[in-house]
């Protein structure tokens, strides 16, 4: 079976799928319904009759109509009454009342109750063709503006989303606000997964955590380009378990998400059963939605990919600067390499052990600005040298605070030279008032500056330098950090001796 697409939503009428309208005639002449059947069937119209309120309240609960054309007196439920539970139950369709007493007072009750017209019996077909016609103008114009007010509520929505905000946030936002504002049960994002890889990788999603989509069916259709709505028995095309215990899927809807003309994820919503069907004005508003979560996504991509073209520019500057001396080369690498080990032994969380590593990268960066021969002068450094050497982590903070997402590198690059007795510099900070992502990556920088070869001396052996860090623990350099290194460093030259791969004698 064929998805319903754009309007075709089984709830609000065939109208609005593009269909011939669909009228229910009520009256408890059987003549009466013959005729006005046989008339608006030639008229174009799908009709169908019934002959009493009660069949008409069951009808309209089996099956979608656009108009209701019912006379006002019948046994038992009389039209008048009829008007008023058919409005009550299904407010979006046309009422139309025939009558052969038509005094004003049963017109006036009929329009109080809902109605929107009513015929004189006996009355000619071009009479009732014209009032159905009227009839379903007003209503076909009632649902543009609801769908219009729907959408413009939706894109005022969407614009409070704040580009600011990280990428996660955002869709997450997405998720919440298709939720609460269309009554769904269950939203999710779904993008494709990273080059190399297979299926589909859920972004955000809110609700519905029983449920599974059938992927590959809706991806198929979503690739066209259209966006999905539907309901009823249809839902199944979509939804590997529309029934759990959780309940029935009763309404879908889905977006695609693109870039640039292509595809590559979908944004989607589900309504269990006792829930409203959803609305061409909320596929409209799914749309609105979807379009700002791809755009959320090709920004952060955009920004992502500028931003490591920039960190890998400023990280080639920092190896390029230490190439230019074989004393140095590779001295950041090992650093940071350093650092890492100290992080985790340390048992900091993930994110700070990749800051703190990617700072031992960069902990030099305010060399650039230096000459060569000051770096690595094999005599003693002249009073005005050693000051342009102490200068390198200000000049560092001055590189890297403007870019944004380097600043949080400024304690690393800024401090990494400052000591625990408070005669380090440039602040002279003492202690912990010393940021411990620079406390980590002094004990890191002095490890490999004492076991690599200068030009001024050879490398120190490991065993050296390791008591060289042990003296110096509670006077240049943080005890706790100290410890840590010294517990991973034996572990670590272990493994890479076992591996073949050469460390510090």
């Amino acid at each position: 079976m064929e998805p319903a697409r754009r309007g075709d939503c089984l709830s609000m009428g065939s109208e609005s799928a593009g269909e011939a309208p669909r009228v229910l005639v009520v009256d408890d002449e059987e003549a009466v319904l013959d005729i006005v059947e046989e008339f608006l069937s030639l008229e174009g119209y799908v009709v169908k009759g019934v002959g009493s309120a009660r069949d008409a309240l069951q009808q309209i609960r089996l099956e979608p109509f656009d108009v209701m054309l019912t006379d006002l007196k019948m046994p038992g439920i009389d039209g008048l009454e009829l008007i008023k539970q058919a409005r009550a139950a299904h407010p979006e369709l046309s009422l139309v009342m025939m009558t052969g007493f038509g005094t004003v007072d049963t017109a006036i009750e009929a329009m109080k109750l809902g109605a929107f017209d009513y015929i004189l019996k006996p009355f000619k077909p071009d009479d009732v063709v014209e009032v159905l016609e009227r009839a379903l103008s007003k209503r076909r114009l009632e649902r543009e503006n609801v769908s219009l007010r729907e959408t413009l509520n939706f894109y005022e929505l969407s614009e409070a989303l704040s580009s600011a905000m990280p990428l996660d946030q955002q869709l997450q936002m997405v998720v919440e606000m298709v939720r609460n504002n269309f009554g769904a049960d269950g939203v999710s994002i779904d993008v494709q997964a990273p080059q190399g890889g297979e299926g589909v990788v859920n972004r955000a999603r809110v609700g519905g955590q029983d449920f599974r989509l059938r992927h590959d069916a809706l991806w198929a259709d979503l690739l066209c380009g259209e966006e999905i709505l539907l309901s009823g028995d249809q839902v199944g095309r979509y939804m590997l378990n529309p029934t759990t215990p959780g309940g029935r899927v009763n309404s879908f809807m889905a977006t695609p998400l693109k870039l640039r003309g292509t595809t590559f994820g979908m944004l989607s919503a589900f309504s269990l059963d006792g829930g409203r069907d959803f609305s061409e004005g909320q596929r409209k508003g799914m749309s609105i939605f979807g379009g700002r979560a791809a755009n959320a996504i090709e920004t952060a991509r955009m920004y992502q990919n500028l931003e490591d073209t920039l960190t890998q520019t400023m990280e080639g500057f920092a190896r390029a600067l230490e190439a230019k001396d074989r004393y140095t080369a590779g001295h950041s690498d090992r650093v940071a390499m350093y650092a890492k080990l100290i992080a985790q032994g340390m048992g900091l969380p993930t994110v700070e052990v990749d800051r703190i590593a990617h700072g031992g990268l960069m902990h030099d960066i305010g060399k650039i600005g230096m000459r060569g021969g000051e770096l690595n002068k094999p005599q003693r450094l002249t009073p005005e040298e050693y000051l342009a050497f102490k200068s390198h982590p200000v000049k560092g903070r001055r590189i890297i605070e403007p870019i944004s997402f380097l600043r949080h590198l400024v304690p690393c690059v800024y401090h990494h030279h400052e000591a625990w007795n408070g005669k380090g510099y440039p602040l002279g900070l003492d202690g912990e008032a010393i940021p411990l992502e620079a406390r980590i990556l002094a004990v890191a920088d002095t490890y490999d500056a004492m076991t690599s070869n200068r030009s001024y001396r050879k490398g120190l052996p490991h065993d050296v330098a390791v008591e060289e860090l042990r003296r110096c623990a509670g006077r240049q350099f943080d005890p706790q950090v100290v410890d840590a290194f010294l517990d991973v460093i034996t572990v670590f030259r272990s493994d890479r001796i076992s591996q073949g791969v050469s460390v510090p004698h």
